[in-house]
Formats: structure tokens, C-alpha cells, sequence
């Protein structure tokens, strides 16, 4: 039973997203763009501090805008374990919301670090799925 059910979960974490491992796969309605964590380690890399821990990695909008979407939309932010959490345009444009790179497994290896918002973070993050922005 236990060994259906995890071959069901991989079954179904490897459906939502065709990006390689330790990639994000973004989308919007018109288009999809892999973007592997080598490109996204090329982007300019900013820290955060949440709680105890230290973050880096790019802001969620310059990789949003890599990948082709502009400024103005909302973000579902899917993660390997089926978890959503939808981000608003506003919160995607802060200076301080990071893709963050190069964490351990149980975390990563990538993960939306949304400081002062803990419940918006994701971690094993695979997929954004941008919308335009709802205005609520």
C-alpha cells in the first residue's frame, strides 16, 4: 500500500512540471520557459534573513523577467510535493521575495523566501504559474 502511494506522488510531482531537476518551470497562458538553477545562479543573487536562517538567490521578479513574464502579474508558486501558494504582483516585485539556490534537500533545491510573510514561502519549489494580477 505505502509503495503505491509513493509511486502515486512521484507520478504526480513529475506531471506538474517538465523542467529537469533544480529547475523552475515558468508559465503563463501563452508560453513555458525552463529555467535551470545554473541560469538562475547567474542572476544578480540577493540575501535575506529569516528568523535564524540566511538566504540567497535571485529576486523572483528578475527571474520571472528571464523567463519572459513582465511586471504586474500573479504567481502560483507549485512546490515537488504538490503544494500551491498563490503570490500577489506587489509581493512579486519586492526587493527582498528570492528564488533562493543551493539548499539541502528537505528545502530545496530551490525555494520562494518571502521575509515577514512566512506562510507565502515554498519550499522544493518546481513550478510559477503567472497570471495577470487580479488587482485584490
Amino acid at each position: 500500500m505505502l509503495r503505491s502511494l509513493v509511486v502515486a506522488v512521484a507520478l504526480a510531482v513529475s506531471a506538474c512540471s517538465t523542467a529537469p531537476a533544480g529547475a523552475l518551470e515558468v508559465q503563463t497562458a501563452t508560453r513555458s520557459e525552463s529555467l535551470t538553477a545554473a541560469r538562475l545562479a547567474e542572476l544578480p543573487q540577493v540575501q535575506v534573513t529569516v528568523k535564524d536562517k540566511q538566504y540567497a538567490g535571485p529576486r523572483l521578479r528578475e527571474a520571472l523577467l528571464v523567463a519572459g513574464v513582465p511586471a504586474g502579474f500573479d504567481v502560483e508558486v507549485v512546490g515537488a510535493d504538490g503544494y500551491k501558494q498563490t503570490i500577489d504582483a506587489a509581493t512579486v516585485g519586492r526587493d527582498d521575495v528570492i528564488v533562493a539556490l543551493g539548499l539541502p534537500p528537505g528545502e530545496g533545491p530551490l525555494k520562494l523566501v518571502v521575509p515577514g510573510s512566512p506562510g507565502l514561502s515554498v519550499r522544493q519549489v518546481i513550478a510559477l504559474r503567472a497570471t495577470p494580477a487580479t488587482g485584490s
